[in-house]
């Protein structure tokens, strides 16, 4: 299969689930679902190299929008940092899906924490879908996005965009982590 023919894939959906341990561990998972009508990715599991190579181009493209970022926790700058990704499909070879792992650690403190992430201002091209999972016990006290929101539960949250909606520059959750005992 020719090379142009990942010029043809096109973005669907995204899924981001983020979540908080105690710890002080940022574990993200970060997916897209794309439509592959000439099935570039698809090819690529015929030919490990390739593969491999494809992987290591999307693991950097995805390490260079993230350090473009600035992420603080507490005030302190944080380096979200990809650990890897995967292809898989969604029923259909037309249909690929690419999941990245994204992990950074901070120091959490018991109380009163603030995340915030700043970033280019964008129109999204596809929809997609942000869960935040905080630890039993946790609180989510208050949260500034231009993305909707809904607070489902005290340490649940979810934000989400639709394509074509103007993105980004500044996002903030506060959120209180319970003392242990």
């Amino acid at each position: 299969m020719e090379e142009h023919a990942s010029e043809a894939v096109r973005p669907l959906h995204a899924h981001e689930f983020m979540l908080v341990s105690t710890d002080g561990v940022f574990n993200q998972i970060l997916s897209f679902d794309y439509h592959d009508p000439a099935g570039f990715y698809h090819s690529l599991l015929k030919d490990e190299e390739r593969y491999y190579m494809e992987m290591s181009r999307l693991i950097w493209n995805m390490q260079s929008l993230l350090d473009d970022e600035v992420v603080k926790v507490n005030g302190e700058n944080c380096r979200p940092e990809v650990l890897t990704a995967t292809l898989d499909f969604r029923g259909s070879e037309n249909l690929p899906c690419i999941t990245f792992f994204i992990q950074f650690k901070t120091n959490l403190k018991a109380g009163t924490n603030v995340y915030e992430c700043f970033y280019e201002e964008e129109v999204t091209e596809y929809d997609y879908e942000v869960y935040w999972v905080f630890p039993l016990g946790a609180k989510i006290i208050d949260v500034d996005v231009r993305t909707e929101k809904d607070l489902v539960a005290e340490n649940v949250l979810i934000l989400w965009a639709r394509a074509g909606d103007n993105i980004g520059c500044y996002e903030r959750v506060v959120f209180n982590i319970p003392a242990t005992s």
